[in-house]
């Protein structure tokens, strides 16, 4: 069948009827060929697709057969669901959206930014009103693909300033906040156990945070200094066994994240190193476990909930759902506890100097 000539409105998405004609089959067919290929032949179903792709069309599911477009649901698409920290932004950001009469549907994409651009299509497939992603760093199919379905979105857990729609903090200031913290303390020999940079943009930055902290005050820390692992327990054990063999000794450890400070520790504890009195340990989120872990832990307080609430007031603001003005640049705090201590060639050179 010849293809029917596309007439549509400059600016508007395309529709499946758009995609129809583009393919020369009718509305029916082509919507079968999108949404279960394998009822229709395979030559057609590759012909309806690639018009679907060459027109930019992507399905807002059932929101297209209501006149409002409106489900009522909002798509979340966060790095990984096992990490506490997720959890807890996403429970309060759940909680919000409730409120407002909202359901949230979550997915995590493990650190794969192609997969979350995946994700991100089968969210707009499935007609979610608004999406929230975490980080600054995404592929440019995701923002193609929000921005062709003209879909109402929010950055979160990072922050810039200007038009970026953006909730979250300045993950750069962190590092710097807690490294100048401890060279404050005197420490001079740094190792750091950093969380995997790649497609991770917040633990890039507070890497360059740290960098920046040490360089301010003329402390090099070499490229064999830092050492990347998964956010795990056992990822903070092996960055710390690797640092141990550095020399000289690093007398303060930063890690990525509480995760990898406790695994730290617990290498620590086995090889019957005392923290704080060899070396001191840090980390960033401030979970609940930092508290009470022992020692507890000196880490940078990030407001977890306050992220989730205020991404989804972002998100309801831009539906017109509420007048409430979202606050997108969150504080942060340094939070010090056990962890950390003064270097022992102060403490020597301090008792030294008062008898």
């Amino acid at each position: 069948m010849a293809k029917s000539p596309v007439r549509r409105s400059a600016g508007l998405p395309a529709t499946l009827l758009d995609v129809a004609r583009h393919a020369g089959v009718d509305k029916s067919t082509a919507s079968r060929a999108l949404s279960n290929p394998g009822r229709v032949a395979d030559k057609t179903a590759a012909r309806v697709r690639k018009s679907a792709g060459a027109l930019g069309y992507v399905s807002h599911g059932v929101a297209r057969a209501l006149t409002t477009r409106r489900t009522r649901t909002i798509g979340a698409v966060i790095p990984t669901l096992d990490n506490a920290i997720y959890a807890v932004s996403t429970h309060s950001m759940e909680g919000r959206l409730q409120r407002a009469g909202y359901m949230l549907f979550v997915a995590s994409h493990e650190f794969d930014l192609d997969v979350e651009a995946t994700l991100v299509e089968a969210m707009i497939s499935r007609g979610v009103d608004g999406i929230a992603l975490v980080g600054f760093e995404h592929r440019k199919k995701t923002f193609e693909l929000l921005e062709r379905a003209r879909m109402p979105y929010v950055l979160t857990w990072n922050y810039r300033p200007g038009k970026l729609p953006c909730v979250g903090f300045d993950n750069r200031e962190a590092g710097i906040l807690i490294a100048d913290y401890l060279v404050r303390l005197g420490h001079r020999n740094f190792g750091v156990i950093a969380g995997e940079i790649r497609g991770n943009d917040r633990a890039a930055a507070r890497l360059a945070g740290i960098r920046e902290a040490l360089a301010r005050a003329r402390i090099p820390l070499p490229d064999t200094s830092v050492v990347q692992r998964p956010y795990s327990i056992e990822g903070g054990r092996d960055g710390f066994s690797i640092l141990l063999g550095k020399q000289p000794k690093p007398t303060a450890i930063l890690c990525g994240n509480d995760i990898l400070a406790i695994g730290a520790l617990h290498e620590a504890r086995g090889r019957h190193i005392p923290v704080p009195d060899e070396v001191s340990i840090t980390g960033f989120d401030d979970t609940p476990f930092a508290a009470v872990f022992e020692p507890s832990i000196t880490t940078v307080h990030f407001p977890m909930a306050e992220v989730g609430v205020n991404a989804a007031i972002h998100l309801l603001n831009l539906l017109g759902v509420t007048d409430e003005v979202p606050e997108r640049q969150l504080p942060l705090r340094l939070v010090v506890r056990d962890s950390t201590l003064q270097p022992r060639r102060l403490e020597r050179t301090s008792a030294h100097s008062l008898a």
